[in-house]
């Protein structure tokens, strides 16, 4: 499909993410209701179901939101056996465990809490209680075993296993100095734009509650959010969905935190309360599906180019450094030039057009390289283009994902996409 039918798999993979962000929002009413009631079930399923991140998410075709749902159903059966242990509860959290990591690899950090449930669950006082049990033991060692079964090809290709253990190593934790760590984008970016100034604001002491709670569920939650907090900002790569995992946790602790500190209020406090939280959310995702229900410039691009391009075109595409990931594509009947970056003598390989994107933030995936485009311009003429701004160009991007919606500061962004140009080539100015 990958060769033949990406549009449909793309389809298929986002439909998938939609069903599992869906669900994860009734299992969070399932996991609050069991924890503290009816009350607090109804009001974290409410903050999850209207927290931009997760919503954003949920609409794309990435593991974030399934490794989100796996998060909290595995952290569930582990509070089920820090209260009740015995070796079959703790075989059933291994699984849970084993596939929530072949959905995303971070799932391993799982095995710290399955540790923590052990030590919540020891009948031992003192520092016998910090000796893993062998229920514990059980668990990791189911956790592994249904890993390797569920990623066979990890065995089966050790090779690859270990250049793509490399490749990942260097992307996610090799030091960026003009970027730095990501702790603070996390807060100041992935928590405080994708959940709202109130949630993130609630979040320290939605934790320190937490963990001050006897409900092994809480505990659980608030010390893997705070590991995994710490994994993900030590690491340079600036992405707020590396935060979505979290989300259903955090959306349960600061419902627990509400119900805390308004115990004595009145149920219309409650929920002004609850309103206070979810109204930035809820209007940031608002704003986003405004964008993204419109069609993105390079399609429109595409589409023109279709409709215009005479048969046997030959189109120079530039704006990607190194992937061509946010290149327009071409229409059938229209031949891609091979260019070496850089290159200015088009004529040698009979172009005929020049297809261009460009963004204002997004300047490692559209960007084409002003010494090539300035020796070009005089071979160039505009035929076509396609801009997502109202105006000038605006919002706020995550400046390291080829993802065209801006992430807040959506006025001013009508659509998907770069600004993309369409040029015919002629090779004599």
């Amino acid at each position: 499909m990958l060769a033949t039918a990406l549009p449909s798999l793309i389809l298929y993979g986002r439909l998938l993410s939609a069903a599992a962000g869906t669900a994860t929002v009734a299992l969070l009413y399932a996991v609050g209701r069991r924890v503290g009631g009816a009350r607090l079930g109804m009001l974290a399923a409410a903050l999850l179901a209207g927290n931009y991140l997760h919503v954003r998410d949920s609409h794309a075709l990435k593991p974030d939101v399934l490794l989100a749902a796996g998060v909290l159903v595995s952290l569930w059966l582990l509070a089920r056996y820090a209260a009740a242990p015995d070796r079959r509860s703790a075989a059933v959290a291994g699984l849970s465990i084993g596939l929530t990591m072949a959905i995303k690899y971070n799932g391993i950090l799982l095995l710290a809490a399955a540790y923590l449930a052990g030590v919540l669950a020891s009948p031992h006082a003192g520092a016998r209680r910090l000796v893993p049990a062998v229920e514990v033991v059980l668990c990791a060692g189911v956790a592994l075993a249904t890993f390797v079964v569920a990623s066979p090809y990890l065995v089966l290709d050790l090779e690859r296993t270990r250049q793509t253990f490399r490749f990942s190593t260097m992307a996610v934790y090799a030091a960026r100095p003009a970027l730095g760590r990501a702790f603070g984008y996390h807060l100041a970016v992935s928590l405080r734009r994708g959940s709202g100034l109130a949630m993130a604001l609630a979040t320290p002491p939605a934790l320190l509650v937490a963990l001050r709670s006897r409900a092994p569920m809480l505990v659980l939650a608030a010390a893997f959010s705070a590991l995994y907090f710490v994994v993900i900002g030590a690491s340079p790569v600036h992405l707020a969905r590396y935060l979505t995992p979290l989300v259903p946790l955090l959306a349960l602790l600061v419902a627990h935190l509400l119900l805390v500190t308004t115990a004595r209020a009145r149920p219309l406090v409650v929920g002004v309360l609850a309103c206070a939280l979810l109204a930035e959310p809820v209007l940031s995702a608002i704003a986003y599906d405004r964008i993204v229900a419109r069609t993105d410039t390079r399609v429109l691009a595409t589409r023109w180019m279709a409709a215009h391009l005479p048969a046997g075109a030959v189109v120079a595409v530039l704006g990607s450094l190194y992937f061509p990931v946010a290149d327009p594509d071409l229409p059938p009947g229209v031949t891609r030039a091979s260019l070496v970056p850089g290159e200015t003598d088009l004529a040698s390989h009979g172009v005929t057009h020049v297809v261009t994107h460009w963004h204002h933030q997004l300047t490692a995936f559209s960007q084409p390289p002003l010494a090539q485009m300035a020796a070009l311009l005089p071979h160039l003429r505009l035929l076509a283009e396609f801009s997502p701004f109202a105006g000038v160009p605006a919002g706020a991007f995550e400046q390291e994902d080829a993802y065209y919606v801006p992430f807040f500061h959506f006025d001013g962004v009508e659509r998907p996409g770069p600004f993309v140009r369409v040029y015919a080539y002629e090779p004599r100015p």
